[in-house]
């Protein structure tokens, strides 16, 4: 996807109406307004005709904050109040935790794998 190119924050990858949003690195690095930058430009995007479900890949990250949930929790609902479905997938233990402590499961599954949540969609694992 050319027009993400420019986020340093999230990878993007389209696999046909499935979009995987993959945070990059420590979120505790970034500054606020970057995040918020990255993330209405995110929602944009999720706004196009073919962008009906998003996956967040959580398997490189460790840590993130209040503001960094909320970005992404954010984006989640947008995408479920469509009518799509969002997920997250690939969380190592720790971030399983802390997903678990603030309730996020109860809204958006997790899968071990981002196989997984691409297959609970009906999708190819290639990117389009």
């Amino acid at each position: 996807m050319t027009t993400m190119k420019h986020l340093k924050i999230f990878g993007v990858e389209q696999f046909g109406p499935a979009v995987v949003l993959t945070p990059e690195g420590d979120a505790s690095n970034f500054r606020y307004r970057d995040l918020q930058a990255e993330a209405n430009s995110l929602r944009a995007h999720l706004m196009k005709p073919g962008c009906q479900h998003l996956i967040v890949d959580l398997h490189r990250m460790q840590y993130f904050g209040s503001e960094f949930i909320g970005a992404i929790v954010s984006m989640l609902r947008e995408v479920r109040a469509r009518g799509g479905k969002a997920m997250f997938c690939s969380a190592n233990e720790q971030m399983l935790q802390v997903l678990q402590n603030m309730s996020l499961f109860r809204l958006w599954p997790h899968y071990a794998t981002r196989e997984e949540a691409l297959a609970s969609l009906g999708e190819p694992t290639s990117a389009s």
